[in-house]
């Protein structure tokens, strides 16, 4: 199992595109698809307005990566908006991983 908390929106976005140009991207796009994998993308909501961010949230659910994603565990905020020193979930993100353990 893989897990990519948080992402970046660069991280999520060359995650769904096969853009593998760091060791950590290799990994990760080397198993999307074979190795379970959860993904928390840790955006705001000017990323989530990029023309094609919902495809590639829509690319990986398609390839079985296990989104931690949406208003119940990461509210988006506007840019520098956010709630200082916001918590990030990490409770879903081991709840999530110990729902995907055999």
């Amino acid at each position: 199992m893989l897990v990519a908390a948080p992402a970046t929106a660069n991280t999520v976005a060359k995650l769904a595109l096969g853009i593998a140009d760091n060791q950590a991207l290799t990994v990760l796009c080397e198993n999307v698809a074979t190795t379970p994998m959860i993904v928390f993308p840790r955006v705001n909501a000017g990323h989530a307005r990029q023309p094609s961010w919902d495809l590639h949230l829509e690319a990986l659910r398609r390839a079985g990566v296990r989104l931690i994603y949406g208003n119940d565990v990461w509210p988006l905020y506007e840019p520098r908006e956010a709630v200082p020193r916001r918590d990030l979930p990490w409770e879903t993100v081991i709840m999530t991983v110990e729902e995907l353990l055999p």
